[in-house]
């Protein structure tokens, strides 16, 4: 048994070095690998001017044991802009990161109705502004 989730991205004008591409593909075509699971085989879209724009699983909801490992690649290959990926796990649970050049941050979701979201946004707000 193992545990499923599903996954989703979002790429925010996320420009990468088409060697890393290469390197990144290649790594997780590896079935060797240990390190390597639901991302296994992953095809990155990447435009005429070396932008992402897409991020290609064999399938979508899958065991994706590697993604931190996952993030923390295409880090290195991302030159400017962010690469969100999220993960929504069978029992619900959610969790993602943020992926800029070298660099993997984790997020979660936070459950707030929408009378508490301007007290919340206020205090995100505040807290930036510091």
């Amino acid at each position: 048994m193992g545990y499923y989730s599903q996954f989703d991205y979002n790429i925010k004008n996320a420009k990468v070095a088409l060697d890393k591409i290469t390197e990144i593909e290649t790594l997780f075509s590896n079935d060797n690998n240990e390190d390597v699971s639901g991302f296994y085989n992953v095809s990155l879209e990447v435009d005429a001017e070396n932008y992402l724009i897409s991020i290609n699983p064999i399938e979508y909801t899958r065991k994706f044991y590697d993604d931190r490992f996952f993030a923390e690649k295409l880090s290195e290959a991302i030159i400017n802009g962010e690469v969100r990926l999220y993960f929504t796990g069978e029992d619900g649970e959610k969790w993602g990161y943020i992926v800029t050049p070298n660099s993997v941050k984790e997020i979660t979701t936070i459950w707030v109705s929408m009378d508490e979201l301007p007290y919340v946004t206020q205090f995100l707000n505040s807290i930036r502004n510091k």
